[in-house]
């Protein structure tokens, strides 16, 4: 009958309102992302949680960032988190700031003060290198592999005689581009590692110790590709740059 249909929808929309998880969490946080949190990703997590950087997503909107909340929240709690957490050498105050937004409602806060869109930067990180050394062929990821080394060798002959302080690399795809191992190797074949570049940085990679570049030495690139659920199923293409500094960079640079 059509009075016995309605109290079972009745019932039916009681157990939907009274199922875990579906109903709001209160706002419980005196964080919110538009006056206390957009800062702190920005600065801390901004260089990859942005659309179109190498994280899966983006953290500089609310409505971007909410969603990840109980995300963050294990991983900053966990006894081994992800090497991305390793290095962002967050203060007491900001690991606590993130785990109260994350437990307390994640508030948007005042509309008025809501951030400005951001945008991907994608360039040197400490200017133009001396020395810049395009990949000479594109690599592409096919579409079936979610990951993918490939390795690049070019002739040093444009830096022989000269010392190299510190590498950066500038990603043809920031999106896939996760880890690039840098190297020298020498004519009778040994390599010295120059160091390895992680997306995000905000200074080029020094190195442990000046290191003069012979002549008939090579640069060599070791490139980690790994692509994120957002790009699933495409083929995509990189053409990295390599670039050599030979004057000393600044010390005590935010990373």
């Amino acid at each position: 009958s059509h009075a016995a249909a309605a109290v079972l929808l009745a019932v039916v929309i009681a157990l939907c309102a009274t199922t875990p998880g579906q109903a709001h969490k209160a706002i419980t946080s005196k964080y919110s992302v538009n006056d206390d949190m957009f800062p702190l990703f920005r600065e801390h997590c901004g260089g990859c949680h942005v659309e179109g950087g190498v994280a899966p997503m983006s953290l500089l909107t609310h409505d971007d960032a909410a969603p990840w909340a109980e995300s963050l929240r294990i991983e900053l709690l966990s006894e081994e988190p992800p090497r991305p957490w390793h290095d962002l050498k967050l203060t007491a105050r900001e690991f606590d700031m993130i785990l109260v937004w994350a437990n307390g409602g994640t508030p948007r806060g005042d509309v008025a003060k809501a951030p400005p869109a951001v945008t991907l930067k994608n360039d040197w990180a400490d200017g133009t290198p001396d020395v810049a050394l395009r990949m000479p062929a594109a690599f592409t990821l096919p579409a079936p592999s979610n990951e993918a080394t490939h390795d690049v060798v070019w002739n040093a002959s444009a830096a022989a005689g000269k010392t190299v302080h510190a590498v950066d690399v500038l990603p043809g795809l920031p999106a896939i581009v996760r880890t690039v191992d840098l190297s020298l190797r020498l004519a009778d074949g040994t390599t010295q590692p120059l160091g390895t570049w992680l997306p995000g940085r905000a200074a080029a990679v020094a190195l442990k110790a000046p290191l003069a570049v012979p002549a008939g030495a090579s640069i060599v690139a070791r490139f980690g590709y790994h692509r994120t659920w957002k790009y699933e199923g495409q083929e995509l293409t990189d053409t990295s740059t390599v670039g050599l500094y030979f004057a000393a960079r600044p010390t005590g640079r935010p990373r």
